[in-house]
């Protein structure tokens, strides 16, 4: 077997590739059965025959070719080749981008079968992407080896991923070279947005189908596994070690012994659910790449109400820009005067007695050390107030904000705030239901009003937990997946919070 790189050509603008080893070699290899050595009958001096025109001409009026569908998925050239001889002699061209080259193809094809919706994916190098997202909102890179970048290619990149792109690394194989070079690339595009393991409640593993566990060809029952990076509450990019596009092409790599891929029931729903993830969330990663996903860091105003968010050790800041639209929408609404964007304030550094009114809000897991805890717990005994919030909804950041209102208040417990509760019933709105998206009455089946937890602090409550998501609900934009209320109750949920909180 012969190993090539190219240096030249259409594939010279591609994504860089280190020199691989045997073993990332064995990673790389024809995918599917082997082709068909063609018998040689045609003698020197022979043509082929010209092809045959149609039976009926068209006429020059009819459309030789309907519209192309949008485009969804740019699957993107990166890498070298390997040449490969099957025991029949016939030499097959490996390329590290695409292993199986119909992978994006049959996965549409599957996506249009099950939800209606019909895309296109194309093919495209790093140098031939515009850098807007809608123009190609996926960005698809398989392989079996170890992938790398120039810094001009991370800069692209990263403006692409900021301005609402996705990208999808497909491990093709399972190959441990591909995903961890993958993980180390994320790394250096986005050093802010650590890579997380994808939980297994988030959306994109329950839109067109719920999602536990699916078949291997090792295993009848492997849980699903992403890693991810997440942009605010988006899943911005996603590194599959289990390999996604043989099971999309239904293609088997044989070849390769330590193959660990997804059959193709589990790869095509979660390839489904991927991209029905990209296309529903497309609208909310538009909003943040527009500007209004980041508050800069304020000062408390005497003359005002000053709302400040808390900055922990975990994802906090989950939602940017989510405080912002809902101090406005209290100006809007309830006159409330605020400084209109929130402040990022640290328990152990600020002052919280200049901050009346604090904001809580994650994604995962979340501490506090105890001198942090003992600062925060004085605070609220002096008067203050803290709403916690619990991004999309998810089991996770749920576990640990309840261990954190335990270690906060551990002679207290926290309870369900009922409908008879002061903050509801001289709040300045009513509810005849619970105000939830789908998605949050399938977690909380039977509840018809809205769902708010909170400790007292004699007869006043210090503390309101959320746990269904009340800023995803503020932002008004789509999240399809997530636990949620709705835009219209999340603001006048919010608002009766805030009005509780001016008035007790």
């Amino acid at each position: 077997m012969t190993k090539h790189w190219l240096i030249g050509g259409f594939l010279a603008l591609a994504c860089a590739a280190g020199a691989a080893g045997p073993e990332e070699d064995a990673f790389l290899r024809p995918v599917g059965q082997p082709p068909v050595a063609k018998a040689q009958r045609r003698q020197g001096g022979e043509s082929l025959p010209p092809l045959p025109l149609p039976a009926t001409p068209l006429r020059r009026s009819e459309q030789k070719h309907p519209p192309a569908p949008t485009t969804l998925i740019g699957k993107v050239i990166w890498g070298g080749y390997l040449d490969y001889t099957w025991p029949n002699g016939v030499v097959s061209r490996v390329f590290d981008w695409n292993m199986v080259p119909a992978d994006a193809q049959q996965l549409l094809r599957h996506l249009k079968g099950r939800s209606g919706l019909e895309y296109q994916a194309v093919t495209l190098d790093l140098g031939m992407l515009s850098g807007d997202p809608a123009e190609v909102p996926v960005l698809l890179f398989s392989g079996g080896r170890s992938i790398s970048f120039t810094p001009g290619e991370r800069a692209r990149l990263r403006k692409y991923l900021l301005d609402g792109g996705m990208v999808w690394f497909d491990s093709v194989a399972g190959s441990p070279f591909f995903s961890r070079s993958a993980a180390g690339e994320m790394r250096k595009i986005l050093p802010e947005a650590p890579l997380r393991r994808v939980p297994a409640d988030h959306p994109v593993f329950h839109l067109a189908k719920s999602l536990v566990a699916g078949e291997t060809n090792r295993s009848k029952a492997q849980p699903f596994e992403l890693e991810g990076v997440f942009l605010g509450p988006r899943l911005a990019a996603v590194i599959s070690p289990v390999g996604l596009g043989c099971g999309w092409d239904n293609a088997r790599p044989e070849l390769i012994t330590d193959a660990r891929y997804y059959k193709p029931a589990a790869a095509v729903d979660l390839g489904v659910n991927l991209a029905l993830y990209a296309v529903g969330w497309f609208d909310s990663a538009r909003r943040y790449a527009a500007g209004e996903s980041e508050a800069e860091p304020g000062t408390a105003n005497p003359e005002q109400v000053p709302f400040a968010q808390l900055v922990t050790d975990g994802f906090w800041n989950s939602d940017p820009g989510s405080g912002d639209r809902f101090l406005r929408y209290l100006g809007r609404n309830l006159k409330v005067n605020t400084s209109g964007s929130v402040s990022y304030v640290n328990v152990d550094r600020a002052e919280l007695s200049d901050y009346p009114f604090l904001f809580l809000n994650g994604l995962g897991d979340f501490t506090l050390e105890k001198p942090a805890l003992e600062k925060l717990r004085r605070y609220l005994d002096d008067g203050g107030f803290l709403l916690v919030n619990n991004t999309m909804g998810l089991a996770e950041f749920d576990g640990a904000a309840r261990r954190f209102i335990a270690r906060l208040y551990p002679e207290k417990k926290l309870g369900r705030i009922p409908a008879d509760h002061v903050l509801f019933t001289h709040g300045p709105y009513k509810f005849a239901d619970s105000g939830f998206t789908a998605e949050a009455a399938a977690r909380y089946p039977g509840e018809t009003f809205p769902l708010l937890y909170g400790v007292s602090d004699g007869d006043r409550l210090a503390l309101v937990y959320s746990p269904v998501d009340l800023a995803g609900g503020w932002q008004q934009v789509p999240r399809p997946g997530s636990v949620m209320y709705l835009s219209s109750a999340a603001g006048r949920l919010g608002g009766t919070i805030v009005t509780y909180f001016l008035t007790h």
